[in-house]
């Protein structure tokens, strides 16, 4: 029985083998907006590959000091087809999940099935917004539509403008781990667009209310 159970193990592990190979040339180009909230840096650098669920942590705060919640409108994912890691499906569940980098994911706010592109923006739009508090997590589930951890998400090669790792990949929803390639923590591109809130504007909107009581 240990040893099927073994064999079982082995096999599932190389079914999500994570792999991961540099572009060929840095890709750049790939900035958003202000109004988008990214932790990439831009410039595609990696493509990693077998991950099931991959994403970044966003603290709004990073953003805005003064943030007490966000409103999400759409999300922004990035994809690589390379002729390494052929993909299975390019179907893929874009989600969204309250939490932080102590509790990790917490509860789903929204999960959609979308189709990843090659090395161009897909979108998730949201109507109504998304509220997700000033902390959250944008993941990338494979784990619904593929049986290798695709489509293979994008990936820049520098530590971000923080200085504190915020993409993470888990294969059993328990451990995460960042995202590292010689030796430097990454993050993927995938990014949001919404309106952040802050203490001011609530603090505003409440005495503007107050006038008409």
């Amino acid at each position: 029985m240990k040893k099927v159970l073994f064999v079982l193990v082995l096999a599932a592990a190389f079914a999500f083998a994570i792999e991961s190979c540099p572009v060929e040339d840095p890709l750049p180009g790939t900035s958003g907006t202000d109004a988008v909230l990214q932790y990439d840096d831009g410039t595609a650098a990696w493509i990693w590959s077998g991950l099931l669920h991959i994403g970044p942590w966003f603290d709004v705060t990073d953003f805005d000091a003064a943030a007490v919640g966000f409103d999400c409108n759409y999300t922004e994912w990035w994809f690589y087809h390379h002729a390494t890691y052929p993909w299975d499906t390019d179907l893929i569940s874009g989600e969204l999940w309250t939490g932080d980098a102590v509790t990790w994911p917490v509860t789903n706010l929204t999960a959609d099935t979308f189709t990843a592109l090659h090395y161009a923006p897909a979108y998730v739009l949201y109507s109504p917004a998304v509220s997700t508090g000033t902390d959250f997590w944008m993941i990338a589930n494979t784990t619904i539509h593929s049986t290798l951890g695709r489509p293979s998400a994008l990936y820049d090669g520098t530590t971000n403008f923080t200085g504190v790792p915020h993409t993470f990949y888990s294969q059993d929803w328990v451990l995460w781990n960042t995202v590292n390639s010689g030796g430097i923590d990454i993050d993927v591109f995938f990014r949001v667009e919404g309106l952040i809130s802050t203490a001011l504007e609530r603090s505003s909107w409440a005495a503007i209310k107050g006038l008409f009581r």
